[in-house]
């Protein structure tokens, strides 16, 4: 069976999309909106998508019978109407990062997909890497004990985006819903979703502002940093710039009761290389350097495959999407980033540490 794609929203991670379709095979796409029609127009042209399903409304591409499931790919604070309106419209939604903009959204699209009983998924295609994934299995099978403490660090040197990224009107944010839910993401994904129940953070653009490209113009954070506490009792510190006079904020690891991890490599500290973590990296077709080999050690491993990671989260969709599934990513893990975000914000204004909640979905 053929998946059948509509595209809404026409810039450039559209295009991302489109080739990744295409390189996990198995998806036609049969219909793009733009609200600019003559971009709409050129994708379909690019794309061989015949003129009578090129639309400038997705409303009324969603009128079509032949569209099994939609890609979003709008600027951030124009995630939400197309995937709500999609999900009841009976279609499977695969939604860019951030989920959405702002907790209000990111909850409406998540009772969207729970109402409709259709797949939500949203484009962390970091997620697929088979060493967050190998990292992931440590921690599920309870090597490291109970995580008390982690930290979630991404970033850039200098990396601002331009256009819709730096303005609030359109990004809702910057530098943490751009590329912050990517690490941000991955750690609570890693560490089974804790929730999260107080946040205190700062937010600051003062790089940027001593740019003459950025200077006055871009509304939004470059840089951000929170204690995030969640109600198992472990602790968080989030880390992210665009813009910092550092090469980098420093690795992703949780610390556990037996066991640490660096989600980074995977890096495994320990007191012995244990009989459960031999069995783990044997069952996954690994190796493992145990330095020194016995005792107290630092434990590297080798042999993960190289995976396309943006292929991998259309074929991991398209798997779900065959077999009726739920998201491969499930959205109401996503949806935590989106309440610490609100948190991090909430507590930057307020200049105070801030209660969180999770919505009932």
């Amino acid at each position: 069976m053929t998946i059948r794609v509509g595209i809404v929203g026409t810039g450039g991670i559209s295009r991302a999309h489109q080739k990744a379709y295409q390189r996990a095979g198995g998806f036609e796409i049969v219909a793009v909106c733009d609200i600019i029609k003559s971009k709409a127009n050129e994708a379909a042209d690019q794309w061989g998508v015949p003129r009578k399903h090129v639309f400038s409304s997705y409303n009324k591409m969603l009128e079509m019978d032949e569209i099994d499931t939609v890609s979003v790919c709008t600027y951030n604070q124009g995630h939400r109407r197309p995937t709500v309106a999609a999900l009841n419209a009976g279609k499977h939604v695969f939604c860019e990062k951030p989920m959405a903009a702002n907790l209000r959204d990111a909850t409406a699209m998540v009772r969207a997909a729970k109402a409709s009983g259709k797949i939500l998924q949203i484009g962390i295609h970091s997620t697929f890497n088979p060493r967050l994934q190998f990292a992931k299995k440590v921690i599920d099978e309870g090597l490291l004990g109970d995580i008390y403490y982690s930290e979630s660090s991404g970033g850039r040197r200098r990396g601002n985006p331009a256009r819709t990224f730096i303005y609030k009107k359109t990004a809702g944010a910057g530098a943490i819903v751009d590329i912050g839910v990517y690490n941000m993401h991955n750690s609570l994904y890693a560490m089974g979703y804790p929730k999260p129940v107080r946040v205190s953070a700062i937010t600051e653009d003062y790089i940027s502002q001593q740019d003459p490209q950025f200077r006055g113009i871009m509304d939004v954070e470059e840089f951000g940093v929170a204690w995030v506490w969640f109600e198992d009792g472990g602790v968080m510190v989030f880390k992210i710039s665009w813009a910092i006079h550092q090469d980098s904020l420093g690795p992703s690891f949780c610390l556990g009761k037996e066991m640490g991890i660096s989600l980074d490599g995977p890096v495994v500290y320990a007191d012995a290389y244990t009989d459960d973590l031999k069995k783990l990296v044997k069952s996954e077709g690994l190796t493992a350097e145990p330095d020194p080999p016995e005792g107290m050690t630092t434990i590297r491993f080798a042999g993960f495959p190289e995976v396309d990671v943006w292929e991998a989260q259309m074929t991991a969709f398209r798997e779900a999407v065959l077999a009726d599934a739920s998201s491969p990513i499930p959205p109401e893990g996503v949806l935590l980033t989106n309440v610490i975000m609100d948190g991090i914000f909430r507590s930057h204004e307020s200049g105070k540490e801030v209660a969180v909640r999770v919505p009932e979905i």
